[in-house]
């Protein structure tokens, strides 16, 4: 199944698409929780997408802002338990030392867990199954998922599942006139 997928160019594939008007962009806010620890450098995370899929692999780094390891971070429920997909992934990422601390804060309530104090985000969906590359660095997502174009310098992929569990909508954007 993986010969469906097709390899693009993250940045070209958002900016054709915005000026096509294939892809409409919309807002969406983080309120989902996540559970969050330094992680050990040369530590593999993997990251999962819909079906089981390996969405992207990657091992921790010493951030060069900080001098500090970056973080693993973990979806969880509201009461601060690890999603868990019906492949029994857990479906960890990484994050930066230094964005994580603007990024996140404790929650009060639950130890080791997180909330997000980013504010709203724009995203495209992804039309077809997609290997984005992106830096040299390929990520797969498939179609259904979205695309974080907040910064076009740092787009990723999230997969349909993953947006829902963590991610609401506040509205469209009408961006062609920008781009």
């Amino acid at each position: 199944f993986m010969d469906k997928f097709v390899k693009v160019d993250a940045k070209h594939y958002v900016i054709t698409g915005l000026q096509s008007g294939n892809l409409v962009p919309f807002r969406a806010v983080k309120d989902g929780k996540v559970l969050a620890r330094r992680g050990k450098v040369g530590e593999e995370v993997i990251t999962y997408t819909d079906g089981g899929l390996v969405e992207k692999v990657n091992k921790v780094e010493i951030d060069p802002d900080t001098g500090n390891p970056e973080w693993v971070l973990m979806k969880a429920n509201e009461h601060g338990y690890p999603i868990v997909d019906e492949y029994g992934h857990t479906n960890e990422w990484i994050k930066d030392d230094s964005d994580f601390m603007e990024e996140y804060v404790p929650d009060k309530s639950i130890d080791g867990v997180y909330e997000s104090v980013d504010g709203a985000q724009i995203f495209v969906p992804v039309l077809m199954d997609s290997i984005l590359v992106q830096g040299g660095e390929e990520m797969f997502v498939k179609a259904g998922g979205y695309l974080n174009i907040t910064d076009l310098t740092k787009i990723y992929g999230i997969s349909k599942r993953d947006f829902d569990d963590t991610y609401r909508i506040i509205d469209e954007l009408n961006m062609q006139k920008a781009i």
